[in-house]
């Protein structure tokens, strides 16, 4: 059986998805946008760690994706949001599905722990 083009279009979206699934100031960003902070600077300060450098080099990423859009505002001083797309709300859907099975693990590891304690 022959790879035909849409084969190779979803193994390309794949390798998209496993890109922003695997660097976690990614996925942070885009939990972040979820949650509805998407100024620069709030981003900046709800993720301690995050350079200005990285958040550009992933908010970029995550553009160029179809993931995020950038709205620059013509203000003085400028002003810029950045905002899911409709595709970037389904991924949004898949983080948090990961955020409460990491949860679950973290409870049943605790149950473990108490299990074994007595």
């Amino acid at each position: 059986m022959t790879p035909t083009s849409y084969d190779y279009r979803q193994q390309e979206a794949f390798h998209r998805l496993t890109d922003i699934l695997r660097c976690k100031w990614t996925v942070a960003v885009l939990d972040a946008l979820g949650r509805g902070i998407n100024r620069p600077g709030q981003l900046l300060r709800t993720l301690p760690g995050l350079t200005t450098k990285v958040l550009y080099e992933r908010v970029h990423k995550l553009e160029r994706y179809g993931l995020v859009e950038r709205r620059a505002y013509p203000e003085i001083p400028p002003r810029v949001e950045y905002e899911l797309t409709a595709r970037g709300h389904r991924l949004i859907q898949l983080i948090r599905q990961m955020r409460a099975f990491a949860q679950e693990w973290v409870d049943e590891a605790d149950e473990e722990t108490t299990f074994t304690e007595r």
